[in-house]
């Protein structure tokens, strides 16, 4: 079976040669870290080893060393210089925990809390590695537990996806219940947005990549549009169906100050197109009803 490359419909990206030059040097983890900087334009290696599932944030700094080593990224000398990844405790032994447990009734509230959340029952080295997460990282229960019925409703139920997730969080700066339920809404609201623009675009809402979602996360949170100024833009995509294309329509809008469709049509962006711009409504005139004084005239019968 032979295959040929299929036609492309404006969904390519440009990559620069010099990835194809370190591709026998580049590994896998390289070569995605790449791709996914060429999509996005984003060099946080916390974003990065989350949306590409790494095993952890130094593998994405890693990827991102070898790309600024063979000259593909440069740092930016006008940003403060990175914080070091702070390096993770140990988790508890089996005496260190029964100490804990002893001292603190909350450490068996977690424990039995959290296997009801991810659904099933942990092995002692996961309980372990869990009550840690309060005791060494002293990140309050009811953010692990929330947490915990996060991942578990999106499939994800080990101790592994739950540390990996409370990182992502204390990224964005979450470190209270109070906080962590304001995100979990926040998530909810961007989950029902995708499905709204994907049904827009009439796209399945999984074919939505990581890079789509920052698109329309940016629509609605930074440019603050609403879904008809989303459902404009679409008619003005020339029927492509790709959300980084229509984000280059709404991103020059958004430049331009124009915050409504009607700043959009009025400023001749429709040119040509079957859409009225010139009066805001119906003349009122039928075109069917004929004139009372204009004469009634036959057509001659030859």
């Amino acid at each position: 079976m032979t295959y040929r490359l299929c036609s492309q419909t404006g969904d390519s990206i440009a990559v620069p040669q010099l990835i194809f030059t370190n591709l026998t040097r580049a590994t896998g983890d390289h070569m995605r870290v790449a791709l996914y900087i060429l999509a996005t334009h984003s060099t946080d290696p916390k974003d990065i080893a989350h949306a590409l599932n790494l095993k952890n944030v130094q593998a994405a700094q890693k990827a991102l060393d070898f790309w600024h080593g063979v000259g593909l990224l440069e740092i930016e000398h006008n940003t403060l210089p990175v914080a070091p990844v702070a390096k993770k405790q140990p988790p508890l032994t089996a005496e260190e925990f029964r100490m804990a447990a002893l001292r603190d009734p909350m450490v068996s509230t977690l424990a039995t809390e959290a296997q009801a959340y991810l659904g099933h029952s942990l092995g002692q080295k996961d309980i372990q590695r869990l009550v840690s997460l309060y005791v060494n990282e002293s990140i309050p229960v009811d953010v692990i537990l929330l947490c915990a019925a996060h991942i578990a409703s999106q499939g994800r139920h080990n101790v592994s996806q739950l540390e990996r997730e409370l990182d992502r969080w204390s990224a964005e700066g979450i470190t209270t219940g109070q906080e962590a339920e304001t995100y979990l809404f926040l998530l909810k609201e961007r989950g029902l947005r995708e499905a709204k623009v994907a049904a827009m675009l009439d796209i399945p809402a999984e074919a939505l990549t990581m890079a789509d979602k920052r698109c329309i996360r940016r629509w609605f949170e930074e440019y603050g549009y609403s879904e008809t100024m989303i459902e404009e833009a679409i008619l003005h995509g020339n029927g492509s169906k790709d959300p980084k294309y229509i984000n280059g329509i709404l991103k020059s809008w958004h430049a331009k100050g124009w915050r409504t469709p009607a700043d959009a049509r009025g400023n001749g962006s429709l040119e040509g197109a079957n859409i009225r711009v010139d009066r805001s409504a119906p003349s009122e005139n039928d075109i069917l009803q004929r004139p009372t004084r204009r004469p009634l005239r036959l057509k001659r019968e030859d």
